[in-house]
């Protein structure tokens, strides 16, 4: 009788699992990146300090903070999501943000230098003078963002897309430029062979 209903059980599961949309049974399609409890505890001394330099805050979710001025020089901050926060004038050189998210912030006058911004989803952001030499933005999305006066000196830019970015040419004057799509759909290839 105990095998009988655990198969029943072990049924039941498999139907559930089996009726869940295949976008959360997945684990390709979620962000599996699990939050430690050091970075649960680096949050609350960011919040407090505005200082959090080399820190770990992977994975980690920052909605509606003032981090104006905040220090993350060489945090990692990779899967991270940063929604409706501010963080102008914030110092991320040398940081991990590969894959970030940021929605509807602002890093507006932002130190990104020497950052990997590879895959960094910045679709909408104010990134307005913010400077990201020798930053890696290899596949990094930028449509829309507002990039007025941002430095690219030396940055890595291969597949990025600026789609409707705000931004003058000539800020990506000593940028590295490969299968980049510019701000006007165009696709340039200026340095792919360099």
């Amino acid at each position: 009788m105990t095998n009988i209903l655990k198969k029943a059980v072990l049924l039941i599961i498999m139907g559930l699992l089996w009726s869940l949309p295949m976008r959360v049974a997945s684990a390709d399609s979620i962000n599996m990146t699990p939050v430690s409890r050091a970075a649960i505890k680096n949050i609350q001394v960011l919040r407090q300090d505005a200082s959090c330099e080399g820190c770990d805050l992977q994975g980690i979710r920052i909605r509606k903070e003032n981090l104006q001025g905040a220090n993350l020089k060489q945090a990692q901050l990779k899967n991270a999501t940063l929604t409706l926060s501010d963080l102008s004038n914030a110092n991320l050189e040398g940081a991990n943000l590969q894959s970030i998210k940021v929605e509807e912030s602002t890093l507006a006058a932002a130190n990104l230098t020497n950052t990997n911004l590879t895959t960094a989803n910045l679709n909408g952001a104010d990134l307005s003078e913010v400077n990201f030499t020798g930053a890696s933005l290899r596949g990094a999305t930028l449509n829309g963002a507002t990039l007025n006066g941002a430095n690219f000196e030396g940055a890595l830019l291969r597949a990025a897309n600026f789609r409707g970015a705000q931004i003058d040419l000539e800020d990506f004057n000593g940028a590295l430029l490969c299968n980049t799509v510019m701000p006007d759909g165009f696709l340039s290839v200026r340095d792919c062979g360099a």
